[in-house]
């Protein structure tokens, strides 16, 4: 059926949420339980840090200067004038400073990208928190969640250019660290090695439930992964939900990639089910609604 003006689909940025089935508005798995329902695997949590508290003045005085000063400089955008004022920091061990210099390198901020010195700096912030197993909060918290998480992309197939070898069993590791702990790239990234089978045994549910767990934080990725899974198995409502729900938080390139293909599914469906599934979008947005955008890259 061709595409109707007034279904809420054909937009040039489409508003999409994760994979999830809904019964009464209860989400609900393949195997009927729900999400609360479902149990992990023993021993999950073997990674999780125990609970101990970082050093107490753990910088000096002039790294903790510099380190103010690199962040004025940072949130003016003035990335260049920021990096000599993380050296110290870093050195010292500061997880923020060393943060932002794998950022700023992965990403060519300031600096030409240089993915070795990434890596080196999200290395730091990675080792040292899995050797102490410090607990953290705040912003180092997220920062800590987000190397495990960029270390394991790194180690999951290898990268060429920060000179990093294919590690799959410790890319598992880190993210099951990173995603036992909430960090929604870390549950893609975990759910697409059990999809996969990558280091583990193959478990396309156990993978899709990670993949909705992340989707539920509004991680474009992931549920624009189920609405791929859904449309290939032939159920195009729940493939037009979760690709609606990747288009909310979407950036550009993977935002028309979801369009090209939700156009497709709905040239092939009837007004009656592009129906239902602005009805399931409308309910499952409300339960999980865009509060915060996710890094996605």
């Amino acid at each position: 059926m061709g595409q109707q003006t007034n279904n809420g689909f054909g937009l040039t940025k489409l508003r999409v949420a994760a994979g999830l089935m809904l019964v009464a508005g209860v989400a609900v798995l393949s195997s009927g339980q729900t999400w609360a329902q479902a149990q992990l695997p023993p021993g999950f949590y073997s990674f999780a840090p125990s609970k101990q508290e970082l050093p107490v003045g753990q910088l000096s005085s002039q790294a903790q200067a510099d380190l103010n000063a690199a962040l004025v400089a940072y949130r003016a955008k003035d990335f260049s004038a920021s990096l000599p004022y993380l050296d110290l920091p870093s050195s010292e061990g500061s997880i923020q400073a060393n943060w932002l210099l794998a950022h700023m390198f992965r990403k060519g901020l300031g600096v030409s990208a240089d993915q070795v010195t990434a890596f080196k700096h999200y290395n730091r912030v990675a080792e040292d928190y899995v050797d102490s197993r410090s607990e953290v909060s705040g912003n180092e918290r997220y920062f800590v969640l987000d190397s495990l998480t960029r270390m394991a992309n790194y180690l999951r197939t290898g990268h060429k250019k920060a000179g990093v070898r294919k590690n799959v069993s410790k890319a598992l590791h880190y993210y099951q660290t990173a995603a036992s702990a909430g960090h929604a790239g870390a549950q893609y990234g975990f759910g697409l090695m059990y999809l996969n089978g990558e280091g583990v045994a193959r478990d396309r549910s156990y993978g899709m439930r990670w993949l909705g767990t992340a989707a539920q934080k509004r991680y474009a990725p992931a549920a624009a992964l189920l609405g791929d899974i859904y449309n290939e198995s032939g159920d195009k409502v729940r493939a037009l939900v979760w690709y609606k729900i990747a288009a909310d938080t979407a950036g550009a390139s993977l935002n028309r990639r979801i369009v090209k293909k939700t156009n497709a599914v709905v040239s092939e469906i009837s007004q009656k089910k592009l129906g239902e599934a602005n009805n399931l979008y409308t309910r499952w947005s409300s339960r999980f609604p865009v509060r915060t955008r996710q890094a996605q890259n």
